[in-house]
């Protein structure tokens, strides 16, 4: 039954490509939870102004109290931006394959 369902996946570009976007967003939902997890259990507090997706400004970021907040935001822009270009470069990767 179920290499039934994973054939009829592969066969079915909609749901193949809807199937690869949600895993990047889960993927992304599971790796900045475990960062800021990881910050938590290091400095016992939770940064000022994080939000799930927000990418952080410089003038946030050079204007931050601590030192340790700044590394933060640093880390939590660069996992962002890499995300976000792996699902560019997916949606890309769809629109070739569409239209060839």
């Amino acid at each position: 039954m179920f290499s039934l369902y994973l054939s009829q996946i592969t066969h079915d570009f909609v749901s193949l490509s809807f199937i690869t976007f949600v895993t990047l967003y889960f993927a992304y939902f599971i790796v900045i939870k475990i960062h800021v997890a990881a910050y938590e259990g290091k400095h016992r507090s939770k940064p000022i102004h994080y939000k799930t997706f927000r990418l952080y400004s410089k003038s946030l970021i050079s204007n931050s109290p601590s030192k340790k907040e700044k590394k933060f935001y640093i880390a939590t822009n660069r996992i962002t931006y890499f995300f976000n270009a792996l699902l560019i470069a997916a949606f890309v990767v769809y629109i070739f394959i569409c239209f060839r």
